[in-house]
């Protein structure tokens, strides 16, 4: 009888241990953004007949492929809106990766690079709480001065939806001819 109740024991922890892992991974997989970003995502690049693109339009392409390939979106997400949840984070009020598309009211090109290659340590919001998990590592044994400066401009060239749609709404109004 004392050997059935310590097979039982045995099950049971084996059992509720198995448990607590699948509850663990669950909980990582709410938390983590790497479930969103596809590790098989593949991208083309169409050359289309005729005259070459400008310079700057390639350096924004090559700098998007940059920051796919340094997997910077798994923080600041895929097109650089951040949003992604980094607990006790001074940064934010909410606790949040800062997002891209505000850099040109923030950095000058110099400081941006600065930053990308130095890394950035993420200050507490609360001295006595946790460290925040994420800090942004440095780049500077990775990157090569071309590929910073294609990743400065695409980080650049990305807008939030609001601030292209005002800028697009005021191009527009100024293109139209007077009326009266």
């Amino acid at each position: 009888m004392g050997s059935l109740k310590l097979v039982g024991l045995v099950a049971a922890t084996w059992v509720g241990l198995i448990g607590f892992y699948v509850f663990l991974a669950y909980r990582a997989r709410l938390w983590s953004p790497l479930w969103a970003i596809s590790p098989t995502t593949k991208v083309f690049a169409i050359t289309p007949m005729g005259p070459a693109k400008e310079e700057g339009s390639l350096a924004v392409a090559r700098g998007r492929l940059i920051y796919q390939s340094f997997r910077c979106g798994v923080c600041h997400g895929p097109n650089g809106e951040g949003g992604v949840k980094n607990p006790n984070a001074d940064a934010d009020p909410e606790g949040l990766v800062p997002n891209m598309h505000d850099l040109a009211e923030s950095f000058t090109v110099a400081d941006l690079k600065d930053k990308i290659l130095k890394g950035a340590h993420t200050a507490k919001a609360d001295d006595a709480g946790p460290e925040p998990p994420m800090d942004m590592p440095a780049w500077r044994k990775d990157l090569p001065d071309a590929e910073m400066d294609d990743l400065a401009r695409y980080l650049f060239s990305i807008k939030s939806s609001s601030a292209a749609d005002a800028g697009r709404s005021g191009e527009e109004k100024q293109s139209e001819p007077d009326q009266g």
